[in-house]
């Protein structure tokens, strides 16, 4: 089902409410005469802990992050189509119109998994955010772990401590379009991960914490050590399609921090370059 962003969907949740909160709200794929617009898909459905900034209200209004990922990602040239229902990944056909899918999900959501492996190693985009290492990890309600999807993203959520206290952050590729924006020493307060079924033999790595420049209080309060390697962000490629990974975007205060919003911007058009 498409639904315009524009006074069409304001129409149709103004009459259907509340039922709009499993449906895939696409982009309008009217564009400029000219205009090289790419389609992507932000996925953020939760089979486990549901974050805030993708919860939806009962009345089927989208999330504080869709609303704001189609706002500055618009800007920036993208169609972006939103969707918390497993069924619009339900089969290999559904990942072929789009440049790019974006996951902030946890669990294990009952997607065509093996329509999403040949998507990306067919030259398609997976951009995770966050929580897309909180998926396909352990059992679940929805089905088993997934170790190709673990390894394809690059890692699998560990633990987190229970404070946001600013970390410095290391820029380990400062020639990377995707840290351009940011400098050595770049400081944040978000959630920060800790990963299992990491190596860095398996990912390009382009931020980590600087556990010698970070304070103790928020090394303790992340659950870190100091002299210990807490990796942030990192690229891979998956056959003849690229990955893109930040662990950062828990916070809303993130979501809206320019910074952040450039970060994942780049990394967007690093994995769907020429695509």
């Amino acid at each position: 089902m498409k639904l315009s962003i524009g006074l069409l969907a304001a129409a149709v949740v103004a009459i259907v409410g509340g039922t709009l909160f499993g449906l895939a709200q696409r982009a309008d794929e009217t564009q400029e005469p000219g205009a090289a617009r790419k389609k992507v898909l932000f996925f953020s459905p939760s089979f486990g802990f549901r974050h805030e900034v993708v919860t939806r209200k009962l009345t089927g209004e989208l999330s504080f992050g869709e609303n704001l990922l189609k706002e500055f990602a618009g800007k920036a040239g993208y169609d972006v189509d939103v969707s918390q229902d497993f069924n619009d990944l339900g089969d290999a056909g559904a990942y072929k119109r789009y440049a790019a899918v974006i996951f902030y999900t946890t669990g294990n959501p009952p997607i065509d998994r093996d329509g999403l492996l040949k998507y990306v190693r067919d030259g398609g985009a997976l951009i995770g955010i966050h929580t897309a290492t909180d998926t396909f990890h352990s059992p679940g309600r929805c089905g088993d772990a997934w170790p190709d999807y673990v390894h394809m993203i690059g890692g699998s959520f560990k633990d987190h401590g229970p404070k946001h206290d600013q970390v410095v952050v290391k820029v380990e590729d400062p020639a990377s379009p995707i840290t351009k924006m940011l400098k050595d020493g770049w400081k944040i307060g978000d959630e920060i991960y800790l990963f299992n079924n990491f190596s860095r033999d398996n990912v390009h790595v382009l931020l980590s914490v600087n556990t010698e420049k970070t304070d103790d209080a928020s090394l303790e309060g992340h659950h870190m050590k100091r002299g210990q390697d807490y990796p942030i962000s990192w690229t891979r490629t998956e056959g003849k399609g690229r990955v893109f990974y930040t662990s950062l975007g828990h916070d809303k205060e993130v979501w809206q921090n320019p910074l952040w919003q450039q970060h994942l911007l780049a990394g967007m058009a690093w994995a769907t370059e020429k695509k």
